[in-house]
């Protein structure tokens, strides 16, 4: 059996299909250059991609199942001693080895780039590749018992095209503003999205998709050695049981339930001296960039009554609310600031301009009560002012025409402040930030001394 397997791994068309799935597999990941230092967002997009690799293996085993059809030989074969349930089990095999080298290889080429900067591992990483995997062997079985039942050339492209159009719809059918109306079994996609660098998929997600997955594996192998209307009534079996053991597991709300916060990713990592900085363990290899800036941010708020006397990363979730993210009291001996990166997986700000970002969140911003009152703008304006004032130079006047107004606001409050004296300019400033922090909308009368501090 071993050498049958090797030479259908030779002189076959699996090998074609692995490298057309490794091919599409790598380019997407190139494609998506922005999973540098994070091994959470590696294995997310490699999950992604089998949106492309999902229909493309189907595809590649229906074009494998008609061989023998494709080359008349189906007859010829059939007066030989040899079971035909065993040849086709040869070559699912064969399929079954260079899709998961396909699948194996495009996350290794991910992770030569994901490697050098990382400095977590995540649990769930080695289960989110390896449904995937299954997913892709279950595609790629029930194409070859697709091409072994209809052996007709246009068969592959279509079943590509269809397989494509329902893992779209299927997506989209299930896209709701009211999350805890998706039922449970539209986890069963392997297709999963709404994660970040600090979640991770839940145990029982895994399970449950594995169990399905496995099921329709089984069924695929079932359909391919089934040669009587019971036996492909058997073969159905795996597949219907295994949906009907992961659909229990499975939680309502679609994919953001398929997800808990990692503590482990948002664990502080801090930098040796003081003042004290430190930045969450998934992006513990941008401490060094980050301690400077946040150093340098601190030393200028010092002057303020109440200064922070340390900088921590603030974590920031896809999916949380402009609420969730600004509206919580912050701690006054606390520089919070978040960290933004750009494609390639690098900071987006640093030196300077990450020094100045964070001394603009050292005044969080609040969404207003009632953004179309009059007060709106002023209490922007304020905000930007001080935020001027703490970076030593005005605000930078927008390019935007029908901006003016807001930029003559901003630079009117802060000439006026700079023009106090140097004590009751800090009085104010102190006075502002804390109401910044508590998240009270009512920063312009402070800056302009109409309101006692």
């Amino acid at each position: 059996m071993t050498r049958v397997l090797r030479i259908e791994l030779r002189r076959s068309a699996a090998p074609w299909v692995g490298l057309l799935l490794l091919a599409i597999g790598v380019a997407h990941l190139g494609l998506r250059n922005d999973a540098s230092g994070r091994w959470t967002t590696l294995a997310a997009l490699h999950r992604v991609g089998l949106l492309l690799l999902i229909p493309l293996a189907l595809a590649g085993g229906a074009w494998y199942g008609r061989r023998e059809r494709r080359q008349r030989m189906d007859e010829l074969l059939a007066t030989t001693p040899r079971p035909g349930a065993q040849r086709r089990l040869v070559a699912a095999a064969a399929l079954a080895v260079t899709v998961l080298a396909a699948h194996l290889l495009t996350f290794a080429v991910g992770a030569v780039r994901v490697a050098p900067n990382a400095t977590y591992l995540p649990p769930g990483v080695p289960q989110t590749v390896a449904v995937g995997a299954v997913a892709l062997v279950a595609a790629a079985w029930l194409g070859l018992s697709l091409g072994r039942v209809l052996p007709q050339p246009v068969v592959a492209p279509a079943a590509a095209v269809v397989a494509a159009g329902a893992i779209i719809a299927m997506k989209s059918s299930f896209t709701s503003d009211l999350d805890d109306q998706i039922p449970g079994f539209a986890l069963l996609d392997p297709l999963l999205d709404g994660g970040d660098e600090f979640s991770v998929i839940l145990n029982r997600v895994h399970a449950g998709q594995a169990l399905w997955l496995v099921g329709l594996a089984v069924t695929a192998a079932g359909l391919l050695s089934a040669g009587r209307p019971r036996q492909v009534a058997f073969a159905l079996v795996p597949a219907l049981v295994g949906g009907a053991l992961a659909v229990p597991l499975l939680p309502a709300g679609g994919p953001p339930a398929a997800y808990a916060f990692d503590h482990g990713a948002a664990a502080l990592v801090c930098a040796d001296g003081e003042p004290r900085v430190c930045v969450t363990r998934v992006h513990a290899a941008t401490l060094p960039e980050v301690v400077g800036p946040a150093r340098a941010s601190l030393a200028t708020l010092a002057k303020l009554p109440d200064a922070p006397t340390s900088a921590v990363e603030r974590v920031e979730r896809v999916g949380a609310t402009i609420d969730e993210l600004s509206t919580a009291p912050q701690p006054a001996d606390t520089l919070w600031f978040p960290l933004y990166f750009d494609p390639s997986g690098r900071l987006e700000l640093t030196g300077d301009e990450l020094r100045d970002e964070m001394l603009s969140g050292s005044i969080p911003w609040c969404p207003p009560t009632h953004p179309d009152d009059d007060g709106w703008q002023p209490e922007r304006a304020a905000r930007s002012a001080a935020s001027a004032w703490l970076r030593g130079r005005p605000p930078a006047r927008s390019t935007m025409p029908n901006m003016a107004e807001f930029d003559e606001m901003e630079q009117r409050f802060y000439r006026d402040l700079i023009a106090l004296p140097q004590d009751e300019q800090l009085r104010r400033m102190g006075a502002l930030r804390r109401a910044a922090q508590d998240c009270r909308n009512a920063l312009y009368p402070i800056l302009a001394g109409e309101t006692p501090t």
